[in-house]
């Protein structure tokens, strides 16, 4: 606990943060109304549950803050609306990820996943911006909004720690980002992410670092049975179809691209049901960027592919699909950002005032994230259930727990708040319904999440 707390407090060091204000020049005199401190504490905790908070009211909490810091909304306004107030928050948030970073709690991983150091997950999520701000934050184009900034995360499952977090125009494929996360990776560390960020060099990188990967195969990437550089590559579609007509899983060894990366490539046939489902999908998107579905798509969609280097002794491959569900994780995190953290909600026009809210809300979701790596670890070892970061959430904002703990400088009576409420509040219930966690401890094949078309968990197999 007292690791936590400390980690927690050094982010929310006053004298650190009026150094840096000063050393960032966001603020330049000794005697400014506003103090570095008070406008970190105003940006990510005080106002976490009033997204659409005005200029005014803002005025009104800091003067709650410190009643010195006696500012007009117009003077704030310009002090939001500058570079030097960009640095500093992102120098704020980088403290918090490094503090996130040293903590060393962390969950058990079912003896599936024991074989690996640490668990990655990366994905990234965009938010809609006023259409005047399309030349900082390039929209992705089609139907989808102008303007509009892409946050993507680099995440350890086991640890529950967040390695990076960048910012850039949602125009930016995933794929610019593949090669970041090996900077992370140490032998032995497992990486799941999507298609997104599928790249055959990356593959290439996470495995000469003695690192594994899981990933979706990228429709398009030619596939080899040998490493001949003469070797022609597969139509895998009808190979599969007249070869292992009759099986509804396929392992194979193969070698992808140019490069012939060697790999394992596991293959699913999903019933009709689940298929008539993709294609309609499928059929839909298209349509909505005024395209046709191609029978090449059509016949590619009757499977489900995945690519690992991770050997058959450690995944059998009915559970390989399950194990990729694991990403999924990522997915219901961004979620409680925007549901909870109101992450995606962004009032102004200017690209500075954007970019001060978004690094604020992140080192708030970080100092979340801190805690919630803390709950995580002592549900498991004090009850062995699983810590719910909704629950926690909606905890935290409820009486202004992590705001008036960040201000009275009072953490550690917030953990043992955390600690005293957690098994009858924040773990999730117990319920019929397996968990990730649980479907991946049971080793379950995934290919039942075909037979059971009521269970939601797997509503990603369509």
């Amino acid at each position: 606990m007292e690791e936590v707390r400390s980690a927690m407090a050094q982010v929310i060091d006053s004298e650190w943060l009026i150094l840096t204000a000063r050393r960032c020049g966001f603020v330049q005199r000794i005697t400014s109304r506003l103090r570095g401190d008070d406008f970190v504490k105003l940006l990510t905790t005080e106002v976490l549950a009033l997204p659409q908070i005005s200029l005014p009211a803002m005025c009104d909490v800091l003067r709650q803050i410190n009643p010195d810091a006696d500012i007009s909304p117009q003077r704030l306004c310009q002090r939001i609306n500058s570079q030097k107030a960009v640095n500093y928050l992102e120098e704020v948030l980088n403290l918090a990820v490094r503090k996130n970073l040293e903590l060393t709690e962390s969950k058990s991983l079912p003896s599936i996943l024991a074989h690996f150091n640490r668990v990655f997950l990366e994905d990234s999520t965009v938010i809609s911006l006023h259409e005047k701000l399309a030349n900082k934050f390039r929209g992705s184009g089609g139907s989808a909004s102008k303007a509009a900034l892409k946050v993507d995360l680099v995440y350890e499952y086991k640890g529950h720690t967040i390695h990076e977090l960048s910012i850039s125009g949602a125009a930016v494929p995933d794929q610019r980002r593949t090669g970041a996360i090996v900077d992370h990776l140490q032998t032995g560390d497992l990486v799941i992410r999507d298609l997104g960020y599928f790249s055959i060099s990356s593959l290439a990188d996470i495995s000469a670092k003695g690192a594994f990967y899981l990933s979706r195969l990228l429709k398009g990437v030619n596939v080899y049975q040998t490493h001949e550089p003469t070797a022609p590559a597969i139509d895998l579609v009808n190979y599969l179809d007249k070869e292992f007509i009759h099986q509804n899983i396929i392992d194979l060894d193969v070698y992808l691209g140019e490069e012939r990366v060697p790999c394992r490539l596991i293959v699913y046939r999903p019933p009709a049901t689940v298929v008539n489902e993709r294609i309609r999908k499928a059929k839909a998107k298209a349509k909505k960027k005024g395209k046709q579905l191609s029978e090449a798509y059509k016949q590619w969609l009757r499977f489900t592919f995945f690519v690992t280097n991770v050997s058959r002794e450690v995944w059998r491959p009915e559970v390989v699909g399950t194990i990729y569900r694991l990403r999924w994780q990522i997915e219901l995190t961004f979620k409680s950002w925007k549901s909870l953290c109101h992450i995606h909600v962004l009032k102004g026009q200017r690209p500075e005032r954007i970019e001060c809210l978004v690094y604020a809300r992140l080192t708030a979701i970080v100092l979340i994230t801190i805690l919630y790596g803390f709950a995580s670890w002592y549900a498991e070892n004090q009850f062995q259930r699983e810590a719910s970061l909704h629950k926690l959430v909606e905890w935290l904002k409820r009486k202004d727990r992590l705001s008036k703990a960040v201000l009275s400088r009072e953490l550690h009576l917030l953990l043992e708040d955390l600690m005293r409420d957690l098994p009858k509040m924040l773990c999730k219930q117990k319920r019929k319904r397996k968990t990730t966690q649980q479907l991946i401890e049971s080793e379950v094949p995934y290919e039942d999440s075909f037979s059971n078309k009521n269970d939601q968990l797997f509503k990603d197999a369509a």
